[in-house]
């Protein structure tokens, strides 16, 4: 090989490995066949959303766009070519990292990319609900559907796992009228399924604190699993949670507000819940998942491994429980 065509390969590869594109061929990928990376015996399947505007404004919730800033489906460069120390950089993305970390243990993710419907039980949609075990909606800020609610409700229902993540009160990021805490709390109350199905809602409030005020539960697999034991969480403007156990008996929280006692239903900071066959985590406040990086037109914040790395603990330890890893 001469020289010119080994520089042009170095720069095929450093473009490889660096940027975040929409490639031809990951778009073809045969998602019904995801290669599982062999690290893992169980490995799973990940849908993060990205068609309730998660790029609005200062947000970038997604774990993979192209360089135009837009959400693709299939994040590239390819996943299974990711290992242990595979950098979050590998994918640009504002929770780039949690997807990295997903696949780096043998899982497979996947972006529902704007314009894409959320059903349940379609045949015709590749994205269906029911091809996936973990369903992601970061801080969404445009409402669901009648339609969607079912679809979300009654994938949960049937065995799916929910990972929802709200933000503080009155942070309408593309201007529509309507925040996170709304959206997700129009979900849970105004669904064609069950009223407030989860015993779970999301406050209207905004506050910033750290908390060691954690649920002491050494047989609680979100707080002490597989990615290790959670002791903290920082909020860096949040909501609080409230549980309902006259509505759903399994609804509890994980991680309060300082301060208060460890049975209060409100102030919460994480909470999950099961309903019939699946499971739900909610978390009030979208910058723990952030990793700093992505969208250079953004403001990002490292809050994926801020205090000692319990952010990223509890991520991932959700993730697990949600697909019922552990």
């Amino acid at each position: 090989m001469n020289l010119a065509k080994k520089m042009a390969a170095l720069i095929a590869l450093s473009g490889l490995m660096f940027s975040c594109n929409n490639d031809a061929t990951e778009q073809t990928q045969n998602t019904t066949n995801a290669k599982a990376l062999a690290r893992t015996t169980t490995p799973k399947r990940y849908l993060f959303d990205a068609t309730k505007a998660q790029t609005a404004g200062n947000a970038d919730w997604v774990i993979c766009e192209n360089t135009s800033g837009t959400p693709i489906r299939f994040p590239s460069p390819t996943q299974t070519s990711i290992t242990t120390s595979t950098p979050e950089s590998y994918w640009r993305g504002g929770i780039s990292a949690w997807g990295v970390a997903l696949a780096a243990e043998g899982h497979y993710v996947e972006t529902l990319a704007p314009g894409a419907a959320i059903t349940y039980g379609s045949t015709t949609n590749a994205q269906d609900l029911s091809k996936f075990d973990v369903y992601v909606i970061d801080e969404p800020n445009i409402a669901f559907t009648a339609a969607q609610k079912t679809a979300i409700i009654n994938f949960v229902k049937n065995g799916g796992g929910l990972f929802l993540i709200a933000d503080h009160t009155n942070s309408d990021r593309n201007n529509d009228g309507k925040d996170s805490p709304v959206i997700i709390n129009d979900l849970f109350t105004n669904n064609s399924v069950q009223v407030n199905p989860f015993g779970l809602a999301v406050e209207l409030t905004n506050y910033s604190q750290t908390s060691s005020n954690v649920l002491n539960d050494a047989t609680n697999t979100i707080l002490n699993g597989m990615a290790g034991s959670v002791t903290q969480l920082k909020y860096s403007a949040g909501a609080s949670i409230k549980v309902t156990t006259s509505a759903n008996s399994s609804a509890k929280g994980l991680i309060w507000k300082t301060g208060l006692a460890k049975t209060s239903t409100t102030g919460i900071m994480a909470a999950s819940a099961t309903y019939f066959n699946g499971r739900v985590f909610l978390l009030a406040d979208s910058s723990p998942a952030d990793d700093g990086t992505g969208n250079p037109s953004d403001t990002l914040y490292a809050g994926w491994t801020e205090v000692g790395g319990n952010h990223a603990r509890l991520h991932l330890n959700a993730s697990y429980w949600l697909a019922k890893l552990q």
